[in-house]
C-alpha cells in the first residue's frame, strides 16, 4: 500500500518521520529505509508512478575502499529497521564486467555488521580474482571509525574539531584481514582480525582502503606488522 505524503515536511517518511528523500518528486513513490513505508504525492496514481525504493542520502551514499589507491569497490550503510540504531555495511564490487550497463557496473558481495568485515568481502574478492589468483596474503585495512565522536573525542583540540568538521581530517582504525584456513568451512574467505585493530587514529580524509604492502604514511606507524 502506498500513503499519502505531507509534502510540508519534504524530506521526512509519512508514518514515522524519518528523514528518508534525498531528492524530492512530487512524481515518485519512495520507500522509508526506517519503517518501510511506502508514500507517494499523489498515491491514487502509483500504478503510473515510477517506484524508486529507498532513496535517503545517508543509506546510499558511497564510501570508496581502493586498493593500494586503485579503484576496486565500494561500502554503503543501510538502515536495518524500525526504532533499530545500527547501520549494516553492504559492499560492493565495481564490475569489470564488458556489458557496459550492468547493474551501473557494480556488484552487490555481501552485507556486514561492521565496515571492517564489509571490507574482508571485498579483500575475499580481490583474493579470487585479482592480480595473482587465491592469492591468501594478509593484506591491512583503514577503516573509518564510525564509533568515534568526532565533535567531543577525547583529547580533541579546536583546531582538530574544526578539521574533522569541514571534512579535512577523518578518524581511522587500523588492522588486518586474514583468511580463514584449512580445515575452516570458510577457507579462502577473509575476515578481520579485531586483535590487531588501532582505532582513533586521526590523519587527513581519503585514506580508508585495502593496502597489500604498507599502510599510508601518515598511519604507517600504527599499522600492525603482516
Amino acid at each position: 500500500m502506498v500513503i499519502d505524503w505531507n509534502s510540508n515536511q519534504a524530506y521526512s517518511c509519512p508514518q514515522c518521520n524519518h528523514d528518508t528523500v534525498g531528492t524530492v518528486s512530487s512524481w515518485l513513490v519512495y520507500t522509508c529505509c526506517n519503517c518501510g513505508t511506502r508514500f507517494a504525492r499523489f498515491p491514487r496514481l502509483q500504478r503510473v508512478l515510477r517506484h524508486v525504493g529507498i532513496t535517503c542520502e545517508f543509506c546510499t551514499q558511497e564510501h570508496p575502499v581502493p586498493v593500494d589507491g586503485k579503484p576496486f569497490g565500494f561500502l554503503r550503510r543501510r538502515h536495518t529497521g524500525v526504532g533499530q540504531d545500527e547501520h549494516p555495511v553492504e559492499a560492493w564490487l565495481y564490475d569489470t564486467d564488458e556489458i557496459p550497463d550492468h547493474r551501473n557496473r557494480v556488484r552487490y558481495r555481501n552485507t556486514r555488521s561492521n565496515r571492517a568485515e564489509a571490507m574482508a568481502d571485498l579483500a575475499w574478492w580481490r583474493s579470487m580474482f585479482g592480480p595473482v589468483e587465491d592469492d591468501l596474503s594478509p593484506v591491512l585495512a583503514v577503516v573509518a571509525d564510525d564509533q568515534f565522536d568526532k565533535i567531543y573525542g577525547p583529547g580533541l583540540t579546536d583546531e582538530q574539531t574544526s578539521q574533522l568538521i569541514n571534512g579535512t581530517l577523518e578518524v581511522y582504525g587500523v588492522g588486518i584481514l586474514r583468511p580463514y584456513l584449512a580445515p575452516h568451512r570458510q577457507r579462502g574467505q577473509f575476515y578481520a582480525d579485531t586483535d590487531t585493530f588501532t582505532w582513533g587514529l586521526i590523519a587527513p580524509s581519503g585514506l580508508e582502503g585495502i593496502y597489500t604492502k604498507a599502510a599510508p604514511e601518515t598511519l604507517a606507524a600504527h599499522a600492525p606488522q603482516l
